[in-house]
């Protein structure tokens, strides 16, 4: 009679700790679809905004603000003031010359001379 009861004792033990595992796996997996779909479906939403946002996209009006980029209005006036101040100051001194006697330095530019 003992055996009979320990062996019922331990049937129940048993179904007790497999319907929990089961729960418990039911459970895990329920949570882990439950994230999964909230990802996927987080990404289909940023997917959808990001080719919504592709097809509003203007080829031609794109292209010419890229050509404009490429050729400012005052590209000529930014390239003078790059050239002059591009020289060395090497440069900048070879073309300072003081006029003996007068005391006067003279700076010799592109666009003429100067007496300072």
């Amino acid at each position: 009679m003992d055996a009979t009861r320990t062996t019922r004792h331990l049937e129940e033990t048993i179904d007790n700790f497999e319907k929990q595992k089961i729960k418990d796996i039911k459970n895990i997996f329920s949570e882990f679809i439950t994230i999964e779909m909230l990802f996927h479906g987080k990404a289909l939403e940023v997917y959808t905004a990001a080719y919504q946002n592709i097809q509003k996209i203007d080829e031609d009006e794109d292209l010419e603000v890229f050509r404009n980029s490429l050729y400012p209005q005052d590209y000529s006036s930014r390239l003078d003031i790059v050239r002059a101040n591009s020289k060395s100051p090497l440069q900048r001194s070879l073309s300072t010359k003081c006029v003996s006697g007068t005391g006067q330095s003279v700076i010799k530019y592109s666009k003429g001379t100067e007496a300072l």
